[in-house]
């Protein structure tokens, strides 16, 4: 049972909010990034499972990351 105050429409819609977020590694770091332009990115979320890398204020939710060199 679930108990919300948003409707059940929006819980259960399924929608392509990341569809896209492309996976990469950058600086040894897996993340999650939304493409801005060919050259820049901005970081989702961290995938990785080194705990140094949530550490790395470059690679904090919202920053901008260069992806010119990966596809």
């Amino acid at each position: 049972m679930l108990y919300s105050i948003i409707p059940d429409e929006e819980i259960w819609a399924e929608g392509t909010a990341c569809a896209n977020f492309h996976e990469m590694e950058i600086d040894g770091c897996l993340m999650q990034v939304e493409p801005i332009d060919a050259a820049r990115g901005r970081v989702v979320r961290i995938l990785s499972t080194d705990p140094e890398a949530y550490l790395h204020p470059a690679f904090q939710p919202g920053s901008i990351v260069y992806i010119h060199h990966r596809v």
